[in-house]
């Protein structure tokens, strides 16, 4: 795989070139729709919230692994969600059309838990 000449895929300003190339410059982040939840909570529920908005079957568009993670790109109903993973951070990053209904799925889970 050749790297990218997109300045923006080089740290330290990576990975806003992601961000640019699906439109995600503007977009929101999942933890500010779920406030009161950990790094930890957002990382163990996000893929069981995505299942159950209809997610699973994401589109890969982009993405960029490490050993310790990294930055993956995908297309959820027709949306592009940019999801950060690594060992030391996890982040979502999308529209809110597709924001809003993940967190609450995501809630609705936590919320039926014993």
């Amino acid at each position: 795989m050749s790297e990218s000449a997109d300045p923006e895929d080089q740290y330290p300003l990576y990975p806003r070139g992601m961000l640019r190339r699906h439109g995600l410059l503007d977009a929101h982040d999942l933890a500010d729709y779920l406030p009161d939840w950990s790094e930890t909570q957002l990382r163990e529920e996000f893929r069981r919230g995505l299942d159950a908005i209809g997610g699973s079957a994401e589109f890969v568009l982009e993405q960029n692994l490490g050993l310790d993670g990294g930055e993956t790109v995908l297309r959820v109903h027709g949306l592009p969600l940019l999801l950060s993973d690594d060992r030391w951070n996890f982040q979502v990053l999308a529209p809110p059309e597709l924001l809003r209904p993940l967190a609450e799925a995501m809630r609705a889970l936590r919320d039926r838990r014993p």
